[in-house]
This record gives structure tokens, C-alpha cells and sequence, in this order.
């Protein structure tokens, strides 16, 4: 789960929540320009009252309520992470509820209480070491990688994308989720890999790395195999002793 905004049948904004740094801005963009393809969406939830739309960089659920409708940006479809959607929208109708079904102009700080219970259910969901998340994600940004995918530790859910290579950035999530089930795999067999390396395509290798708590997947141009080598080595020392 990436981000959450919950909005009035007509559209208001009532209540935005990030769950992963340097989502909000984005967010900000993205309420501009897909919120008249959401109300347009909701239209066609199916009998679940439940609409996905595969927007390219992220995958939005729309949950539709009795008073509101939740808007759910995610990496990927995962089970657990509808089931908290669900339970989140549940949750903040019925807190709110007075404040829903009365005829009153609607003030965002009524709701930002909310975060702290939001904050709490996710922490039971997916287990998040922020800090570390944090430091993992200066260092890379303070590299000479620039194309990369964090997964935490122990789901493998995917946590933080940044990819600029245009041959690459329509297929981030498919990418990730081909690396959780191939270690989700050597879990199964009891042969576990710390470390994979593959050719993706002609043009570009992966590089795949598992730390304590998150999993570092890298993405780069074949013509720098060399120096991507030296400075893989740099960064693994880096990483582990931030965490």
C-alpha cells in the first residue's frame, strides 16, 4: 500500500494518508488528473462495491461506502492489502459518522485523528522499519543508481519505485512481483537466495539483493556491468551498516 485518500461522493477530499515517502506530492498530481476517472469508475464497481484501475505507475482501488469513496494506491493486487481497505473505509464512516451524515461544511483537521489509528492497523498488516527505509533510500539516491525497487522483509511487498528507463518504467511492478515469487520460491524449496543476478532483455541487468529487513533490487544498463560491480560491493557495505 502506497497511499490513501477517502473523498465525499462528489469528490471532496475529506482525508490523505502516505504510507511511503515522497508519495504526497505525487499524490497531489495524481488527485488532479485521475479524479474524474475515478468518479467515472465507481460508476462500474462490480457487486463487491470494489473498482481497480491499472494506472501504469501505481494500481488504484476505488472501495465505494455508504457515505464515502476510499481511493487506495497500491504496487500490486495483494489480498491483505484489500482486506485493509475495506476495513479502513468501514472504520472511518463509522468514526465519523455524525460528522458524515450531517449538513455541515467539512474541515480536513476533523479527520487527521485518523492517521494514528490508519498508522497502527498498516503496522499490523506489513512490518516497516520507516528509519531504516529511510537511510536505504538516501544511500541509493546518493549512487550511481538511479533504477530501483525496495521490497520489505518478510512479505516482499513492494515499498519504494523509482525507474527512469523508458523501457523499464511501464513494467516496475511486474518486474518486482517476478522477483518476490522467485524468492518466495527458493523459500518453498529450502534453498534461499541472498543474491540474484539477470539479464533483462538485451539492453539491461537486475541486480537483486537481500538485506536484514528489506529486499534492494537494481536495475542497469549492460554497458556499465563493470562499474555497477565496484559499486554494488560499495553500496552492500553501506547498507548493512545503516541497518
Amino acid at each position: 500500500m502506497i497511499g490513501v485518500n477517502i473523498t465525499t461522493k462528489n469528490g471532496l477530499l475529506l482525508f490523505s494518508h502516505s504510507f511511503m515517502p515522497g508519495f504526497s506530492d505525487v499524490d497531489e498530481d495524481l488527485r488532479a488528473g485521475l479524479m474524474s476517472a475515478v468518479l467515472n469508475a465507481v460508476k462500474e464497481t462490480d457487486d463487491s462495491g470494489i473498482k481497480t484501475i491499472d494506472q501504469g505507475k501505481y494500481i488504484v482501488h476505488i472501495i465505494e461506502g455508504k457515505y464515502t469513496y476510499g481511493i487506495f494506491f497500491s504496487h500490486e493486487h495483494d489480498l491483505k492489502e484489500m482486506n485493509f481497505a475495506n476495513t479502513t473505509l468501514r472504520r472511518f464512516e463509522a468514526t465519523f459518522k455524525k460528522e458524515l451524515t450531517e449538513e455541515i461544511s467539512f474541515d480536513n483537521h476533523q479527520f487527521v485523528d485518523f492517521n494514528d489509528f490508519l498508522k497502527n492497523e498498516y503496522n499490523s498488516l506489513i512490518s516497516i522499519d520507516v528509519v531504516g527505509l529511510s537511510k536505504i533510500i538516501d544511500i541509493m539516491d546518493n549512487s550511481f543508481f538511479s533504477d530501483y525497487i525496495l521490497l520489505e522483509k518478510p512479505n516482499f511487498h513492494q515499498v519504494f519505485t523509482t525507474i527512469s528507463l523508458p523501457d523499464v518504467h511501464p513494467h516496475a511492478n511486474a518486474l518486482a512481483q517476478m522477483c518476490k515469487a522467485i524468492i518466495e520460491s527458493s523459500i518453498l524449496i529450502g534453498q534461499e537466495i541472498e543474491q540474484l543476478q539477470f539479464s533483462l532483455g538485451r539492453e539491461y541487468i537486475v541486480f537483486v539483493d537481500r538485506f536484514r529487513k528489506y529486499v534492494v533490487i537494481i536495475i542497469i544498463i549492460k554497458k556499465n556491468r563493470e562499474k555497477a560491480h565496484k559499486e554494488i560491493m560499495r553500496l552492500k557495505s553501506k547498507i548493512v551498516s545503516s541497518l
